[in-house]
C-alpha cells in the first residue's frame, strides 16, 4: 500500500469501503491525480488515473472528487472509464 493511502485509511479509523463491480469510490487526490478504490483495486493498491477525466465524466469539479462514490462503466487493471457520481449531495 502506497504511504498516503495507508494514512488516509488510518485517519479513517474504519475499514476500507466494500466496492462492488461496477463501482469506484476515490479516496484522494494528489495534484493532478487521483486514487481509487474498485472490486479489483484494494486500498493496499489503489489505482491512480487523472482527477480531471473522472471529473469531466462526473460533472463536478476535481477538487470535489475524495471521498465520492462513482458509478464506473469499464474497470480493468490499469484504467477505468464512463464515471458517473452516485447519491450526489448537490440535488
Amino acid at each position: 500500500m502506497d504511504s498516503e493511502a495507508r494514512r488516509f485509511a488510518a485517519e479513517l479509523r474504519a475499514p476500507a469501503p466494500e466496492v462492488p463491480v461496477g463501482q469506484a469510490v476515490v479516496l484522494l487526490t494528489k495534484g493532478e491525480q487521483a486514487k481509487l478504490i474498485t472490486a479489483i483495486h484494494p486500498v493496499t493498491a489503489p489505482l491512480v488515473m487523472p482527477a480531471a477525466r473522472i471529473a469531466g465524466q462526473a460533472g463536478l469539479p476535481a477538487g470535489e472528487l475524495s471521498g465520492r462514490r462513482f458509478a464506473v462503466d469499464v474497470v480493468s487493471e490499469e484504467d477505468a472509464n464512463g464515471f458517473t457520481l452516485l447519491d450526489d449531495p448537490r440535488l
